[in-house]
């Protein structure tokens, strides 16, 4: 696999069990695209840019058109898929996102490419109404904490957030809306015919 210019790697999370919606999420046809393309749209694959699909399986990714980053720990969540990323590429921070976020735009993850600080961070958070990790750019500093806190039993995105040094990003509500049951989903249909 090859790393972008900018350095950093881009990567849908697809690795979920999709229980509440009952079918895989990263194929669920939206407006003609599976869900996880359209994701990976937004983080740059049709702007020649490599973007991995982490965790599922290789069959699945590759049905999106993404090469496919098995997850270290299938299954455990997208703290572990996020620090399989950092660890697949420890020169490059990474810029994450989950596969159920319908209404993620190429715009709003260019601010995340284009992100510069000189305030010390691990991570830079999308923030709508309040903190969204599902979209994310993560730098190598996190990934000795996110070790430490798995180990001490710690599995959520929030858990992990309080022993990281975080920057916020603001973003429009929309970009991080999350599409995780059926009854999500037949919302974001129905007001996308309203737009």
């Amino acid at each position: 696999m090859t790393v972008d210019l900018g350095n950093y790697v881009s990567a849908v999370l697809v690795g979920g069990a999709s229980r509440r919606m009952g079918v895989d999420k990263a194929l669920i046809d939206l407006e003609g695209v599976p869900l996880g393309r359209r994701v990976a749209g937004a983080l740059g694959v049709d702007d020649g840019r490599t973007v991995l699909a982490c965790g599922g399986s290789a069959e699945v990714a590759h049905s999106l058109g993404l090469e496919h980053l098995p997850d270290e720990a299938p299954g455990s969540g997208p703290l572990l898929a996020i620090a399989t990323v950092l660890r697949a590429f420890p020169g490059s921070d990474t810029i994450v996102a989950a596969c159920d976020l319908g209404g993620l735009d190429r715009a709003t993850v260019m601010l995340f490419e284009q992100w510069l600080s000189d305030e010390p961070h691990d991570v830079v958070v999308a923030s709508a109404e309040r903190r969204q990790p599902m979209l994310a750019r993560w730098r190598q500093s996190a990934l000795p904490i996110i070790d430490q806190v798995v180990s001490a039993g710690e599995r959520s995105m929030y858990g992990a957030l309080a022993q990281l040094q975080v920057a916020e990003l603001r973003v429009d509500a929309a970009a991080t809306a999350n599409l995780n049951t059926p009854q999500d989903l037949e919302c974001w249909r129905r007001s996308c015919t309203h737009r």
